[in-house]
């Protein structure tokens, strides 16, 4: 097998334990459950991931580099703050639209004491930065008098990603998947200053 193939075969193997992350959580699935879907040997996965700790590890690293530079290439398409932590609510929505999945952190978080210290610091580069992210946002939307809120800039960005990832777990809870919409727009609804007209999240 070359190293295309096996690139390949690896990332396939990302694709399909993320997938049953999101809807069975870190301990609903097995390598049988991989192997089956992406139609391999239990082996070749022990190959690429010699353990599903190791497999951990490489998924949280892969997740948070791509929603990473999600954020990135919404801060580079939109100038309003507003519209960049609307499309950010989009990512999650996105998400709790497609059978109704969780977004990884979330799962991996319930499940944390079986999880590596290796994929523990990927998830916490996760909040360290998102929420940095945010804070940022914040503040200059604050200052070009688009954004309202109380408090400092850094403690409503942490409220406000414990809010999104909490709306995803009640939609989830509720059987509504409309739910989060509505707690999405709410909290931008709240965040934008009156005189600026109002979009939901659609």
């Amino acid at each position: 097998m070359n190293k295309n193939n096996n690139a390949s075969t690896a990332e396939r193997i990302l694709d399909i334990a993320q997938d049953l992350l999101q809807r069975q959580g870190y301990n609903g699935f097995s390598y049988q459950d991989i192997a089956e879907r992406v139609n391999i040997r239990k082996a070749s996965i022990h190959y690429h991931f010699p353990s599903k700790g190791n497999l951990a590890v490489n998924l949280c690293a892969r997740y948070v580099d791509q929603f990473l530079d999600r954020l990135h290439q919404i801060d580079t398409k939109h100038s309003s703050c507003w519209t960049r932590i609307r499309e950010l609510t989009r990512v999650y929505s996105r998400m709790i639209r497609d059978k109704e999945k969780l977004c990884p952190i979330i799962m991996l978080s319930a499940e944390i004491e079986a999880l590596p210290p290796a994929a523990r610091e990927h998830l916490q580069r996760f909040i360290r930065e998102t929420e940095y992210w945010l804070g940022q946002t914040l503040k200059q939307g604050q200052h070009a008098n688009e954004l309202q809120f109380t408090g400092s800039a850094q403690s409503q960005s942490r409220i406000l990603l414990a809010s999104l990832q909490g709306a995803m777990l009640v939609a989830r809870a509720s059987g509504d998947k409309r739910h989060y919409q509505r707690i999405a727009d709410d909290l931008l609804q709240q965040l934008q200053v009156p005189s600026a007209p109002y979009q939901a999240v659609g």
